[in-house]
């Protein structure tokens, strides 16, 4: 007969997976498939972005904000999102998250303008915010031993990863042969089919704590790194000094130390300290934060050049990645191999030198380049990046206690989804700047200059990624697994 588990930390459902319980894998199966709708909903627009901004008249200012309003709110609200899991329970969030995604996916595939495209991204990325830190923690808890932990994270950062690229795929052939607008209504049957499965195998689990909520924390962060989002993408064309930038930069700054402030005195952190303090999981979060902002802008710039300069379609564009995802596979199925001895401060360098020098090979690029330059980059990028983040992840969830293993994803999330916001505006900017010097700011030259300015800057971030991990990880016993 199956009783309920209770300890100090956590309170455990009947049936929920654990060490040496066949569930724990359809548990991995299940969680890996809901992330995939995050990743792949985050990059399938990028393809079906030009078809978008057409038929809804957006302006070439406006359109970042279909990328940016998703990984924004998704980022923002996903530490009071994994708080809320840890303790209203798992797999009630999940569920929730899940059906909230869908409702938003609908909103944003019938939209007649470019504020219900923006709300109904707002809306898939609020719902996401829910739903993935809850699936990952509800992942990290049921695999405790450490050979099977790092398979499983190997194969979950091999899906995640290559979901990006899937979302590229799918999004050429949906933009293709139906309409962009499938590319998010596509989202409903998929969430319909994990909703099945996930009732079937998930079990309630959530944290033994007082459920209180730390709303201020959460208005802080999320107001705070808007801000600065906005600060950024506003210098576009008035310069880093203007009082507008200049302003919403000070306030986002100030908003962020506010939120620590408030983290360190609440009685119910939406975020505690203890999770981000501990050296292995603090510099793997920043890490994770650097590499996104990179990683970001590596999809979105490519799609442009692809289509706005090599004039593929959105399926040729969309086939265009697959080195990306052939490289994220190796790269992160490989390090599910690795001997455990093998330490993870090694894996993580060799990786982000090896996406850093990818990159570099992108910035390479002009008008005439061929496509066996950007299968040969893009494999050197997903494999250096596919082993590296694969390896961060489960260092940011490296001893975890069990009642903070939803915000800990949480933040997992976050980190990268937050810096692929910041850095994408950022980049963005910075693109847009260089095309504009240009004495034909329209012509095939002066839009490739930009996008290369971009891609040599994110491999500076991604070098400095590596940079991080050699120092912070020093003499680090973390185990992959």
């Amino acid at each position: 007969m199956k009783r309920k588990q209770v300890n100090q930390t956590a309170v455990v459902e009947p049936g929920f997976p654990g060490a040496g319980d066949p569930r724990r894998w359809k548990v991995l199966w299940v969680v890996v498939t809901a992330q995939l709708l995050i990743v792949l909903d985050a990059n399938i627009v990028n393809i079906a972005l030009p078809s978008a901004q057409a038929a809804l008249g957006m302006s070439d200012g406006d359109r970042q904000w279909v990328v940016t309003a998703y990984s924004l709110t998704f980022g923002g609200f996903l530490l009071l999102g994994g708080r809320v899991a840890d303790l209203r329970g798992r797999r009630r969030i999940f569920l929730a998250g899940l059906a909230g995604f869908a409702l938003a996916s609908a909103l944003a595939g019938l939209a007649q303008d470019p504020l219900s495209l923006l709300a109904g991204r707002a809306g898939q990325g609020l719902a996401g915010a829910f739903f993935a830190p809850a699936g990952l923690a509800m992942l990290a808890t049921s695999f405790t031993d450490g050979t099977e932990r790092a398979k499983a994270f190997s194969v979950f950062g091999a899906a995640v990863g290559t979901g990006g690229v899937a979302g590229m795929i799918f999004g050429g052939v949906l933009t293709e042969y139906a309409s962009w607008r499938w590319c998010l209504l596509i989202n409903i049957p998929i969430v319909a089919i994990v909703m099945v499965a996930a009732a079937r195998v998930l079990r309630e689990s959530r944290s033994s704590g007082p459920k209180a909520y730390d709303l201020p924390g959460a208005l802080t962060a999320t107001l705070g790194i808007g801000a600065l989002i906005y600060a950024v993408s506003r210098a576009e064309g008035r310069g880093w000094l203007h009082p507008e930038p200049l302003g919403f930069g000070l306030a986002g700054a100030a908003l962020l130390a506010a939120f620590i402030l408030i983290e360190h005195r609440s009685a119910h952190p939406m975020m505690p300290l203890r999770v981000i303090a501990h050296r292995v999981r603090g510099s793997g979060h920043t890490i994770n934060f650097v590499a996104g902002g990179a990683l970001y802008a590596a999809y979105l710039f490519l799609t442009y050049y692809l289509q706005g300069v090599k004039h593929y379609s959105a399926l040729q564009a969309g086939l265009a990645f697959i080195p990306m995802a052939v490289g994220i596979l190796i790269g992160a199925l490989g390090t599910g191999r690795l001997p455990a001895r093998v330490d993870p401060r090694t894996v993580v360098i060799a990786g982000m030198a090896l996406g850093a020098l990818g990159m570099a090979g992108l910035a390479t690029i002009d008008p005439h380049s061929g496509y066996a330059v950007l299968l040969v980059t893009q494999l050197v990028v997903g494999t250096g990046v596919g082993a590296a983040l694969t390896t961060i992840v489960n260092l940011t969830m490296h001893d975890v206690p069990p009642d903070d293993s939803g915000v800990a994803g949480a933040l997992t999330n976050a980190t990268q989804a937050l810096g692929g916001a910041v850095g994408l505006s950022f980049l963005n900017v910075l693109a847009l700047t260089v095309t504009g010097a240009a004495t034909d700011p329209r012509s095939a030259d002066a839009l490739t200059s930009g996008f290369s300015a971009a891609y040599l800057v994110s491999a500076g971030l991604l070098a400095v990624a590596a940079l991080i991990a050699w120092g912070a990880l020093r003499g680090s016993r973390a185990q992959r697994g």
